[in-house]
């Protein structure tokens, strides 16, 4: 199966071999077009019109020399005039005819076509969540240095907190306060391990913005999306890691239900801190503010 699309460029003085790559080109002066059709047709067209590019000379140099009016041609017109008979030259020429029967015909089954407008409209959130969820992990290991300090954190702290309350009694005065105290450094160490997500929606809200302008996605989708790549990757592995090291490094009761207590407690500490700081990201727009 294969994936035709189209893909638009503007480049600013190209060389040669990037020159060469291009299949259409459009090309504008003072706001109006003086060619629009392929590439390897364009140096015969101005040649044609009086503009001849030097054996040696890069093409997109020659066209910028023409478009600017720097050229000199056979012509003798001044700027302003030159772009006007340009643009006139082109909508005479059998290109400008060529591609304006091809954007017809193209723009013709696409105001009338009711599949592809089925097609948008039936375009799903799940289908949404999967493609943005799906690069926002590619994203995140792109950069596993975050998730690399985040598990490794979760270790040293996890190795830290059981070194400090080593095997503490379950006696009703002294080891309670030492148990009470674990709880509470753990809970600490969980809002704080979770500021990563303040900047969240910071770094990447240009390109939101530009997507969801363009309707790409919903806001919702989006949302949903960071949630996901942020609650597994982020939250659950290193809660999980911490909670093994320390739970049985303090001494709590060995038993899987008690842990599994002690487990949910930890992640959903982690979401509660995560939430707020996704709140406290998603409502600024520098990250010292």
């Amino acid at each position: 199966m294969s994936i035709e699309g189209t893909i638009i460029f503007s480049i600013h003085q190209p060389r040669y071999s990037i020159f060469k790559l291009f299949d259409t080109l459009y090309l504008l002066a003072n706001g109006r077009c003086i060619y629009h059709g392929p590439s390897n047709e364009i140096l015969p067209y101005f040649q044609s019109n009086g503009f001849r590019c030097e054996e040696h000379d890069n093409p997109a140099d020659f066209l910028l020399d023409v478009s600017q009016g720097d050229y000199q041609s056979d012509t003798n017109q001044k700027a302003g005039q030159l772009v006007r008979y340009l643009n006139e030259q082109y909508q005479k020429s059998s290109i400008y005819s060529t591609v304006k029967e091809e954007a017809n015909r193209l723009n013709h089954p696409l105001d009338q076509s009711s599949s592809m407008k089925q097609g948008i409209r039936k375009k799903s959130r799940l289908s949404e969540i999967f493609y943005v969820a799906q690069r926002t992990m590619r994203n995140a290991f792109r950069n596993p240095a975050l998730i690399g300090m985040q598990t490794g954190l979760s270790i040293f702290l996890g190795i830290l907190v059981g070194l400090i309350y080593l095997k503490t009694n379950d006696t009703t005065d002294v080891g309670l306060k030492n148990r009470i105290g674990a709880i509470f450094f753990i809970s600490t160490n969980q809002v704080f391990g979770s500021l990563s997500a303040l900047d969240a929606f910071i770094k990447e809200r240009p390109l939101f913005q530009h997507e969801n302008a363009s309707g790409y996605y919903h806001v919702s989708t989006y949302f949903m999306a960071k949630l996901l790549c942020d609650v597994v990757p982020l939250r659950l592995i290193p809660s999980i890691l911490f909670s093994i090291i320390s739970y049985f490094m303090i001494g709590f009761q060995r038993t899987l239900e008690k842990f599994l207590i002690f487990l949910l407690g930890v992640y959903m500490t982690g979401i509660c801190s995560s939430s707020l700081c996704f709140f406290i990201s998603a409502s600024v727009q520098v990250f010292g503010q």
